[in-house]
């Protein structure tokens, strides 16, 4: 899933082509400032009267207030444009769906081999330290996989957004522990009751098969190391086994 970014722009069209305003407003800025300043050193040059001075430098200051004004409230409008953009192309609060289902891929491969290790670590009787290892990655991957769905809203502090989705987290942990070691055990069942079924048909039911009909051809018992209470004393004992652990 996460490869399938590559599909999804990062970035609107309208907000790339706006982006390219930034640079003619800065330069503009730039280049007015610096006109300002030529402008009044081309009027001291012609200056030698001090009360003309000084209104040149007021006529500097307030030229240079406006320009500045104006300039700010140019860069103010192209950042609300931004904003805009930006907000338009977003997703479930992201930058963009091309982010989003970048990490959610991530996070969604983090869940899969999670849950697999430990489904494995259940059924091969792992200590609990793997499967803690284990239980870890599911927590980390249902926080981000609550946190990329449901954290979008800013109705309540961060905090306590955080607070909540770490308790979603760890009950969603638990119950997928729980689920899947419900899931190990009944697989584990099906399995030993696939393995009775296969000893009855290779190993029993053959040699006491073979036995009663040497017995029925040649009127006496078959010369064996293993005799047939022997063999249905195994074929009980695997049983009663199987029914136990059921």
């Amino acid at each position: 899933m996460s490869l399938f970014h590559i599909f999804f722009a990062p970035n609107s069209e309208k907000y790339l082509n706006h982006k390219k305003k930034y640079k003619t407003i800065i330069d503009k800025r730039d280049l007015g400032t610096i006109e300002i300043l030529e402008n009044y050193q081309k009027d001291l040059n012609v200056t030698l009267n001090r009360d003309s001075i000084l209104v040149l430098s007021e006529k500097l200051i307030k030229d240079y207030t406006t320009h500045k004004e104006l300039s700010n409230e140019q860069l103010r409008e192209y950042t609300r444009t931004k904003r805009k953009y930006v907000d338009e192309h977003s997703f479930r609060g992201r930058k963009s769906f091309h982010f989003w289902i970048f990490v959610f891929g991530l996070v969604s491969a983090l869940m899969f081999f999670s849950c697999k290790s430990l489904y494995d670590d259940i059924v091969n009787g792992s200590t609990y330290r793997f499967q803690f290892i284990s239980l870890t990655g599911i927590a980390v991957s249902f926080f981000w996989m609550i946190h990329l769905i449901f954290l979008t809203q800013s109705d309540f502090s961060k905090n306590s957004y955080i607070l909540m989705i770490l308790v979603c987290a760890c009950l969603a942990t638990f119950f997928t522990y729980f689920l899947v070691k419900n899931y190990t055990y009944k697989d584990d069942i099906i399995l030993k009751q696939l393995s009775l079924i296969d000893k009855i048909k290779t190993i029993h039911y053959p040699r006491v098969a073979l036995k009663a009909l040497y017995a029925e051809r040649n009127d006496k018992a078959m010369l064996a190391t293993d005799t047939v209470r022997e063999n249905a004393d195994a074929f009980d004992n695997d049983i009663l086994t199987t029914l136990k652990d059921v």
